[in-house]
């Protein structure tokens, strides 16, 4: 991978702002395309919020656990990762693992192990609540109702105008306001069954009452239908094939350079202005950055209409995050457990969501990518990525608070894993601001806008932004949050600036009209 702290040219075709996974997909797409792309990235590596980073001789992914969509015989000329890889000429510098079970989930008194495959993920829980069968299985089917209607539909949740699309795909219009938790109890009827059914409510931020259920079908039945992976090595490994892509094709990487600027002329983006001063002049500029940094910050207000600005300052953020990267010579699977797992101290998620607002997290997750790829760490040791949700708090001190959190989480994993403390060999926290700092996510926020009905796919800030030649990819527009959300997005920003169709640009036949 090559990169450079100035760019080798003063004029370009399109400039990217940031290198997460939604910026790289748009820019590794427009190079294809034959376009002259720059890609300018603060950090000293790309990725964003999929990028690794080593400590002593582990490797620890800084915050994505495992992703859908790299099934090759997955729907329609399989999953997205794989498709764009491929388009890309890349997919051979990625490989995935496949995850099963995908997850394990414990409450007080209950434990349950969540495999891939329709059939097999509703008996794991038709066998521990088989009275709930018949509505269990009419939940699942409409998930992946949702999901193989929304694939069959890809603007759906990228576009404003419902009515065309209501008559074409009436079950995405009938539940697009809809929450996880109204459908569930539509379906359901045991309390603990639906906690246990929302066990993957954190990857999306919010508890089930509250967050999408369109978007919450879209992202279970991508792990349930289709599989779950792990990218081995690490996710940093995805995101420098995508930036292998782009320089195989001409573009360029800078990392360590900030922009400063975005140059706007007669409402009509031509460039950027970095912090070191360099102008670099380009027709389109796309903005993988904070949404408000981008336009209040970058653009400023005297480049936007008021009800742009007033929309943008009403949109709500989601929460962010507290990350502690640990090691241990500990084997889990003494412990039963997988590659992911949940531990909840009580049956309730709102109450947790409401222990996340307050800053005393009541569960957390545990994330062991070395019973996949034991080469992260050295012979005889496992890492452990403990996690939780945290609302950012200013005001919170970090000097004391920190090693307090860490230590109640540590005491989380002892009681599931008896010993874990005692033979730990590396630990260190990450706070909201921690993750700011390095991805200037306002707040560590790591969604984007939050998950909420009125703040996904319509809800959210269109990709094109109300200056002429400026685009917005990533979580902070339309579809949403996650490596796949992401990577929606830089599809779709890639066809709206080329022209290109989203098929033909991941190289399959085009749809028929």
């Amino acid at each position: 991978m090559r990169f450079h702290r100035e760019s080798c040219r003063e004029a370009y075709d399109a400039i990217v702002i940031g290198s997460g996974i939604g910026g790289l997909t748009t820019a590794g797409l427009l190079a294809k395309e034959g376009w002259r792309v720059l890609v300018v990235e603060r950090h000293d590596r790309p990725g964003g919020y999929a990028h690794g980073f080593r400590r002593r001789r582990y490797r620890f992914d800084s915050a994505v656990h495992l992703i859908g969509g790299c099934e090759p015989s997955a729907f329609e000329g399989g999953g997205l990762v794989d498709r764009l890889l491929c388009a890309l000429g890349v997919r051979d510098r990625c490989r995935f693992a496949r995850i099963d079970p995908f997850y394990s989930s414990s409450f007080p008194g209950f434990e349950m192990h969540a495999p891939a495959g329709l059939d097999e993920f509703v008996a794991a829980h038709t066998e521990r609540f088989p009275a709930e069968e018949k509505g269990l299985r009419q939940l699942v089917q409409l998930c992946l109702d949702i999901r193989q209607e929304a694939q069959r539909a890809p603007d759906f949740l990228l576009v404003s105008d419902l009515v065309r699309l209501r008559k074409l795909y009436p079950t995405l219009v009938r539940y697009h306001r809809a929450t996880l938790g109204k459908v569930m109890d539509e379906q359901l009827t045991d309390p603990r069954l639906k906690a246990v059914f929302g066990t993957l409510w954190p990857y999306l931020g919010l508890p089930p009452s509250r967050v999408s259920f369109l978007y919450w079908a879209t992202m279970l039945m991508s792990y349930v239908a289709e599989g779950a992976y792990y990218c081995e090595g690490g996710f940093q490994r995805l995101a420098d094939a995508l930036v292998h892509a782009l320089q195989a094709e001409g573009g360029e990487l800078l990392l360590k350079s900030t922009v400063r600027r975005i140059s706007v002329e007669n409402g009509q983006a031509c460039g950027v202005v970095l912090d070191n001063g360099q102008r670099i002049t380009a027709p389109v500029v796309v903005s993988n950055a904070d949404a408000r940094q981008t336009f209040e910050e970058l653009v400023t207000a005297e480049h936007l209409p008021p009800g742009f600005l007033a929309k943008l300052r009403r949109m709500r953020t989601s929460v962010s995050a507290f990350v502690v990267y640990a090691a241990a010579r500990l084997d889990p699977r003494d412990h039963n457990a997988e590659h992911e797992n949940f531990l909840y101290t009580h049956w309730d998620h709102d109450q947790h969501f409401a222990d996340v607002e307050r800053g005393t997290p009541s569960w957390q997750s545990v994330t062991v990518p070395t019973l996949v790829d034991p080469k992260l760490a050295p012979a005889g040791e496992h890492l452990f990525i403990l996690t939780t949700l945290l609302s950012a708090d200013p005001t919170r001190s970090w000097r004391t608070g920190k090693q307090q959190l860490v230590d109640h989480m540590l005491d989380g994993v002892e009681a599931r894993l008896p010993g874990f403390r005692s033979k730990l060999t590396f630990c260190e926290g990450a706070s909201p601001r921690t993750l700011e700092r390095y991805t200037l996510n306002q707040g560590g926020a790591i969604y984007g806008w939050d998950l909420a009905p009125d703040q996904v796919g319509p809800g959210r800030l269109p990709s094109s932004a109300p200056v002429e030649g400026l685009f917005l990819v990533g979580h902070w527009t339309r579809p949403g949050g996650g490596i796949y959300g992401v990577m929606t997005s830089g599809v779709d920003v890639a066809r709206r600036i080329s022209g290109t169709p989203s098929d033909i640009l991941l190289g399959l036949p085009r749809r028929p009209v």
